[in-house]
């Protein structure tokens, strides 16, 4: 969700209790003044009705014919009593329900006679007019809550401008690009620090980039000359009639251990490519037509250990890939299977919709199984290998978006690898 989205859903969040918080007091605020009202309005008729007492007392058989409103009975009592006020349900004739009154109760004594006096007004019109006018006063509330959550919306879009044109050049920013970052304008002081410090930061992380690139490419060409020159002088002296059969043993393990610093070397500089994102060109690679071509380069190597390939490989699926580093993955997953299966064992090779699965038998790990994608974790029964062919296949696997799973069934002794596509 978009901050300003999210502004307004807690502005609107924090309206609403407001809102009903205040229908409620507005409600009780217009029924306390329309009591007030009618109260005066009772009090006022009280007055009339005693003076209209006072002037014309009438006779007691014309008492019941006087307003249905006011009811006046004669006392025996000459004492006035105190005015009071209550409420009172009763039925309404003209609307033919159940309403409710404010009753006035009061006494009145004019010479000989006394009489006790009860005036009643229906709260009926009164309520529909505070209803009309409570539900007027919540809708235009409630419009000028809109108008306002609105106004903010455009308002604090208005203002946010320059911190999504900010996002969007990072969005844009590659750190091998070749053209300047160039982050917008702004006349708010935050945004402008913003953009300042990450344009010092684009420049510093692009000159860093170069530096390391080209460290890489140099470490590459300086390293690898020397030990092809050691090679080929080993190759040389090998082949001298004065040597002895020790010596020409200390040769060949010479030989071997360079031939595994070299694929170290090689191995080294592809996961710090590989941590650079310098590899950024993808094309659309067939994973199952890649994944044959493999098995046929290994075709030797398999043949060797008297090894079966059973095939399960779709057409396709089609995934931008780096050609380069799709090769690496498939072939390192692929050698490690053929290299740690037992002689004249069974591999399954399946490729499908979604993912890549390679199974091999073989015995357990001889080390911890969270340990086995990690940087020079090997088996040392296997002095050739690097200890870095799987932290390769899970640093490609990373970067673009894939998950790597693998288990063992001890039951039948077989590896399982698993890429999630």
């Amino acid at each position: 969700m978009k901050l300003i989205h999210k502004t307004a859903l807690y502005l609107l969040l924090a309206a609403l209790p407001i809102a009903l918080g205040g229908v409620f007091l507005l409600n009780y605020f217009i029924h306390r003044n329309i009591q007030h009202e009618i109260d005066e309005l009772l009090l006022s008729s009280l007055s009339q009705v005693k003076e209209e007492l006072r002037q014309h007392p009438p006779p007691a058989a014309a008492l019941p014919g006087w307003d249905p409103n006011i009811r006046i009975r004669p006392s025996g009592q000459l004492l006035q009593a105190a005015t009071t006020f209550t409420d009172s349900l009763a039925f309404d004739p003209q609307e033919k329900e159940q309403v409710t009154f404010r009753v006035l109760h009061s006494s009145y004594s004019g010479g000989k006679q006394s009489y006790t006096i009860r005036l009643q007004q229906s709260y009926l019109e009164f309520d529909e007019i505070a209803s009309a006018l409570s539900v007027g006063v919540i809708v235009c509330f409630l419009v000028v809550v809109l108008l306002l959550l609105g106004a903010d919306v455009l308002v604090s879009r208005r203002i946010w401008q320059p911190f999504y044109g900010i996002i969007h050049q990072l969005e844009q920013f590659r750190v091998d690009g070749s053209d300047e970052v160039a982050f917008p304008a702004s006349d708010v002081e935050e945004f402008r620090l913003l953009g300042q410090s990450l344009q010092a930061m684009s420049r510093r992380t692009r000159h860093q980039y170069a530096q390391q690139k080209q460290f890489t490419d140099n470490a590459s060409h300086e390293m690898q000359t020397p030990l092809s020159v050691l090679s080929f002088e080993l190759d040389l002296l090998q082949q001298s009639e004065r040597l002895n059969e020790s010596d020409l043993d200390r040769i060949q393990r010479s030989q071997r251990e360079i031939k595994r610093l070299s694929a170290m070397n090689q191995s080294l500089l592809l996961l710090a490519k590989i941590d650079n994102h310098q590899f950024a060109q993808n094309e659309s690679v067939n994973i199952g037509e890649l994944v044959r071509q493999v098995l046929d380069n290994y075709s030797d190597f398999i043949a060797h250990k008297g090894l079966t390939i059973t095939r399960l490989i779709n057409d396709g699926p089609y995934r931008p890939l780096n050609r380069q580093l799709a090769d690496v993955l498939f072939s390192n997953l692929i050698k490690n299977a053929v290299r740690h299966s037992d002689s004249n064992s069974l591999i399954l090779v399946q490729v499908g919709t979604n993912d890549f699965c390679i199974t091999n038998e073989g015995d357990p790990l001889p080390f911890p199984q969270e340990e086995l994608f990690g940087r020079f974790v090997r088996n040392h029964a296997l002095p050739q290998s690097t200890g870095l062919g799987l932290a390769l296949v899970k640093e490609i696997a990373l970067q673009y978006g894939m998950s790597v799973h693998y288990h063992y069934v001890s039951t039948i002794r077989r590896h399982v690898f698993q890429i999630e596509f």
